[in-house]
C-alpha cells in the first residue's frame, strides 16, 4: 500500500489510545458488528484455552444477518466484551492487532473518500479525542502522508465540497457566537424554514427535557446522565438558569470548546451530506439538537458533578449517541421545533 495525501484534524497524528486508563471504554455497551470473515478467522484461530473459551461465548446472532454483520460481540453481566479484562482486550495482547474485528481496530478513527479527497477524523465519543480536544485552543485541517484504506466513500460535487468547508470555517468564527454561527449555516441550509421554527414562541427546556426522557433507561452511561438531567429539571425548571450561570462562569471557555467538538463531528460526519438518506432540513435540525443537547446535558450533569472528568464523560456519551446513531436523520422526527433547542 503507497503513502497518500490524507485530510486530518491537526490532534490526529498525536493520538493514541487510553487503553485500561479509559474511564468507559469503547466496548463497554457497544453493538461491536463482525464481518463473516472475522467471525470464522477468530473462532478457528489457534490460541490459549481461556482466550478460546472467551471468543467462543463473545457473540450472539443479529436480526438480520448478512457477511458484513454476521455477528454482533456480546455483552458480559457488567456490559463489557467477555473478550476484554480490566480495560485490556485479550485478543489483542495475545494474538495482536491483525486479529481484532475492523470496528476495533479502526474506532475511534474513520477513514473516508470525501469526492476526490481521503478524510481521516476520529469520532467525539471518545474520551481521549475530547479531552484532547479540551485541551486545544483551535481545531484545524492539516495535510498528512500515510497508508490506509478508506472504509466509507462518499459521492459529492466540487459544490458541495466546498459547502462543506465553508461551514467548518463558519463553525470556527470566533468574531460572532457559536450559537449565531449555527444559525448562519442553518439559513445557508433552509432559511425559510429555519427562521419560522426559530422564532416559534416556544420554551426551549421543556421541549429539551422531552427528548431526554427519550433516553432515559438505556442500558449506557447516556440514559444514566439523561435520567440525572431530566429528574433535576423535572418539577424545579428554575434551576436551568441558575445552573447556566454556575456552569458558564466554572467553564468560561465553554464555547470555544463546544465549538471544536461539533466541528470535529461536522468532520466526522461529512456535515452537511452525513446521510443521503436525510434531507436538508433534516441537516440542519440535527445540528441545533447537537448543540441544544450539549448546552442542557452540560450544564445539567455538571451542576451535579463538579470535575472536569464528569464534562469530559457527559459530552462523549452524547456524541456516542449523535455519531453512532441515525441521529440525524431522525431529528425531525424526534423533534417538531430543533431551531429552539439554540435558545438553551
Amino acid at each position: 500500500m503507497k503513502k497518500e495525501e490524507w485530510f486530518t484534524p491537526d490532534y490526529y497524528p498525536e493520538f493514541s489510545c487510553k487503553a485500561d486508563k479509559c474511564r468507559h471504554t469503547c466496548c463497554s455497551t457497544w453493538r461491536i458488528p463482525v464481518s463473516k470473515k472475522e467471525y470464522q478467522k477468530l473462532i478457528t484461530m489457534e490460541c490459549s484455552e481461556d482466550l478460546n473459551r472467551r471468543v467462543q461465548s463473545a457473540f450472539v446472532i443479529p436480526e438480520t444477518v448478512n457477511d458484513d454483520v454476521y455477528r454482533y460481540v456480546s455483552f458480559n453481566w457488567l456490559g463489557q466484551c467477555p473478550i476484554q479484562e480490566k480495560g485490556l482486550c485479550s485478543l489483542h495482547a495475545e494474538k495482536g492487532e491483525g486479529y481484532l474485528p475492523k470496528a476495533c481496530k479502526l474506532y475511534p478513527r474513520s477513514l473516508k473518500k470525501v469526492g476526490v479527497h481521503n478524510v481521516a477524523s476520529c469520532s467525539s465519543s471518545c474520551e481521549r479525542i475530547i479531552e484532547m480536544l479540551y485541551e486545544r485552543k483551535d481545531l484545524h485541517i492539516i495535510s498528512i502522508e500515510m497508508e490506509a484504506e478508506n472504509e466509507l466513500f462518499y459521492e459529492i460535487g466540487e459544490e458541495e465540497g466546498e459547502q462543506i468547508l465553508l461551514f467548518q470555517e463558519l463553525i470556527k468564527d470566533h468574531t460572532t457566537s457559536l450559537c449565531q454561527s449555527i444559525s448562519d449555516i442553518c439559513k445557508i441550509i433552509n432559511e425559510k424554514e429555519f427562521s419560522k421554527d426559530y422564532h416559534e414562541d416556544i420554551d426551549p427546556l421543556p421541549e429539551g427535557l422531552k427528548l431526554l426522557k427519550r433516553f432515559i433507561g438505556q442500558n449506557n452511561l447516556f440514559g444514566q446522565i439523561a435520567m440525572e438531567v431530566y429528574e433535576r429539571y423535572e418539577k424545579e425548571k428554575e434551576l436551568y438558569e441558575k445552573d447556566k450561570e454556575g456552569f458558564e462562569k466554572r467553564y468560561p471557555d465553554w464555547m470555544p470548546f463546544f465549538e471544536r467538538m461539533i466541528n470535529n463531528s461536522m468532520i466526522y460526519e461529512c456535515f452537511p451530506f452525513v446521510d443521503k438518506r436525510a434531507d436538508r432540513t433534516s441537516v440542519y435540525k440535527g445540528l441545533c439538537l447537537t448543540y441544544g443537547l450539549l448546552r442542557l446535558v452540560c450544564i445539567g450533569y455538571c451542576s451535579l458533578h463538579n470535575k472536569k472528568e464528569d464534562l469530559i464523560d457527559a459530552t462523549a456519551a452524547l456524541f456516542h449517541l449523535i455519531e453512532h446513531t441515525a441521529f440525524y436523520y431522525n431529528a425531525p422526527l424526534i423533534c417538531d421545533n430543533a431551531a429552539v433547542f439554540l435558545k438553551l
